[in-house]
């Protein structure tokens, strides 16, 4: 039997039944591969969450977002990914190139701006509902776990304002890659909340996360993404942003090992600690709960910034 393909057009269309399947069978086909305010994530412990139904343009529950960050700190949304193939990004080419070369410095440079992949979506935070709909941005591993929640007939539409069910993710580990994360839903299904008002107000607050290109001007820029939290620049101008046909691998790929040295020095310093907590001879204090690991891959604070400046542009032409 054929899929059917889901468009914007059809999705109001769809009944509940159909638009489950479509979830699960895009859930399905996503391949993982390998906050600031008004985003969230998970702290140290349990945490409980609702995760809520697309909003706006989104197809589904989820926004793919990919990202690839240079060694001096510039990043990019991933055009490729985010558009789940539908625009080319050169930033990948020029990793499938690097690759290719096979020289120890343009590995290390490819190693280190290759895709970095998160799927954003709106939630609400059980231990302070007062917040609101807040963006979380999960990496692989939890997304993993949620795509099989989805995936398994016994749990339904996770996402459902009437009979949904909430998430429950358990964090663990000294932070980075260390950092596990246990994602099961709640034994029973729960509207979204008692207060039909209070619901209502929810979804309507949530943000469209469905990805916009912006043109190759500058100046266009705050019209075309506006409302939208999550853009891409097209091809040429990332190309010419980015200086992609004149950067210096040799020079960059020894910023990323200087980064790396420093990592290691760190990671070093911290065993020795953790070795010494073991022998009972010094203190150590509690990992920060907001270090970041594999599933915070995006820079919340920078996106927050850029969606407060819209939004001031916005409140400027009214």
């Amino acid at each position: 039997m054929a899929t059917k393909t889901v468009t914007k057009a059809s999705k109001s269309k769809m009944s509940k039944a159909e638009r489950l399947a479509a979830l699960r069978e895009k859930m399905k086909k996503t391949d993982t591969g390998g906050g600031g305010k008004g985003f969230w994530s998970p702290k140290q412990g349990r945490s409980v969450i609702r995760i809520l139904p697309e909003t706006g343009d989104m197809e589904f529950i989820f926004q793919e977002v990919g990202r690839h960050t240079f060694p001096d700190g510039r990043k990019v949304y991933c055009p490729k990914f985010t558009s789940a193939g539908a625009l080319e990004c050169p930033i990948c080419e020029l990793v499938d190139e690097l690759y290719a070369d096979g020289a120890p410095s343009s590995v290390r440079l490819a190693k280190s701006i290759k895709l970095r992949r998160a799927y954003w979506m709106n939630v609400i935070n059980r231990d302070d509902q007062d917040s609101g709909p807040l963006i979380f941005t999960p990496g692989v591993k939890i997304f993993n776990q949620v795509q099989n929640l989805v995936g398994d007939p016994d749990y339904g539409d996770i996402s459902d304002p009437e009979d949904g069910l909430d998430i429950v993710i358990i964090r663990t580990g000294a932070g980075g890659l260390d950092t596990d994360y246990d994602v099961k839903p709640r034994r029973n299904s729960s509207p979204l909340s008692d207060n039909e008002e209070e619901a209502k107000g929810w979804l309507e607050k949530s943000k469209d996360l469905s990805y916009v290109e912006v043109s190759e001007d500058p100046e266009e820029d705050s019209e075309l993404s506006r409302g939208h939290a999550v853009y891409v620049l097209p091809y040429d101008r990332i190309v010419s942003e980015f200086g992609i046909e004149d950067l210096d691998v040799d020079e960059l790929s020894s910023q990323v090992e200087a980064s790396n040295d420093d990592e290691d020095t760190d990671r070093s310093s911290h065993s020795k600690k953790a070795k010494a907590v073991v022998k009972g001879k010094t203190p150590v204090k509690d990992v920060d709960e907001d270090e970041k690991g594999e599933e915070d891959n995006t820079d919340d604070d920078e996106v927050e910034k850029e969606v407060n400046r819209r939004t001031a542009r916005r409140s400027r032409r009214r």
